[in-house]
């Protein structure tokens, strides 16, 4: 999950700064570089403590896509398209991931209960 979060980070970053070579509006620059820098940060993150690192992507993939979802219809199309996509494709991976998780402890403690 690292690896994809850091993967997501630095695709965001790039799309900035191609949208910006394209159309140079810079404040889609400004929201490529702070989404994909978000994503960045809370890989390094996860590095020390995983989960906090993990579930911060996620609230910053909701956040995304919530904001790049509705633009959709604007000007950069494959912009926003692909923001979306990196967003919703770390949402959902995140959520499996702590849902994994929680079934782990649920199982884990339904053994230890058990003996």
């Amino acid at each position: 999950m690292r690896i994809l979060i850091f993967i997501g980070g630095i695709l965001i970053a790039a799309l900035g700064f191609m949208v910006f070579q394209q159309t140079k509006d810079p404040t889609l620059l400004q929201g490529g570089l702070t989404l994909g820098g978000g994503f960045i940060i809370c890989g390094f993150f996860s590095l020390k403590a995983k989960w906090h690192g993990i579930m911060g992507a996620a609230i910053l993939s909701l956040l995304g896509a919530a904001r790049t979802i509705p633009k959709l219809g604007a000007e950069p199309r494959w912009f926003h398209g692909a923001a979306a996509a990196i967003c919703i494709i770390l949402l959902i991976s995140a959520a499996r991931c702590l849902l994994a998780e929680r079934t782990r402890q649920a199982v884990e403690k339904l053994k230890t209960d058990s003996e």
